[in-house]
């Protein structure tokens, strides 16, 4: 019994505690509301903070090792100007850099670089002006060249009929000797062709010897 008038007391001082509106619960109410204000304030874009300041149009800070050699230094003054805070002389090329440089041809002087352009222009005038004289000559010649190109279809037209002609003619004769129609595209066609060229050779032979023989029997005779 004891222990359940606790528990009905305990559930009674909290609903007296959910209800009542003190100054310091309004003051702790307060506290908790500015702090989600604050979270939801906060950037949920879970960039990392150079990357947000690049974003904003800032200026990164220098965080890695790589960012303070000479290319890095010399690439982040050149997108920020003075402001990356980079000491201009640290962008410099050394001695040997510029030895190598002018080694290759990499910078050449101007009047130099004019002087090639001016002869590129020169050699291409007259690349232009031989390749516009090869097209002249080569419009006069058009119609004799037109003319031998027509002949020249012609003449692959009636050697094509010729060869449909002579395959017909070789499809006729193996349907003739075998008894049967045969593809031309199938591998036995021209070795069936073959054996009957052979056998009609052979009996042309055995035909020739027999006249022979009948000749000379009769001079015999």
């Amino acid at each position: 019994m004891l222990s359940r008038r606790i528990l009905v007391v305990g559930r009674a001082l909290r609903g007296f505690a959910t209800t009542s509106s003190t100054p310091e619960v309004e003051a702790t109410n307060d506290v908790d509301a500015s702090t989600q204000s604050r979270v939801h304030s906060k950037d949920i874009s879970a960039m990392r903070s150079r990357h947000r300041v690049v974003a904003a149009g800032g200026i990164p800070p220098m965080e890695y090792e790589w960012e303070r050699d000479r290319h890095s230094l010399q690439q982040r003054f050149g997108t920020y100007g003075l402001e990356s805070g980079v000491d201009v002389r640290q962008c410099w090329p050394t001695l040997e850099e510029i030895e190598e440089e002018r080694a290759i041809g990499f910078y050449r002087e101007y009047k130099d670089v004019l002087r090639e352009v001016e002869k590129n222009k020169l050699e291409k005038q007259k690349q232009d002006a031989l390749r516009l004289a090869e097209l002249e000559r080569n419009e006069k010649k058009y119609p004799e060249i037109l003319a031998k190109y027509q002949a020249s279809q012609v003449k692959k037209e009636r050697e094509k009929d010729e060869k449909e002609v002579a395959l017909e003619k070789k499809i006729r004769e193996i349907q003739e000797y075998f008894g049967y129609w045969i593809d031309p595209k199938d591998p036995r066609f021209e070795v069936m062709f073959n054996q009957k060229e052979e056998e009609e050779k052979k009996a042309e032979k055995l035909a020739k010897r027999l006249e022979k023989q009948k000749k000379t029997i009769a001079e015999v005779l």
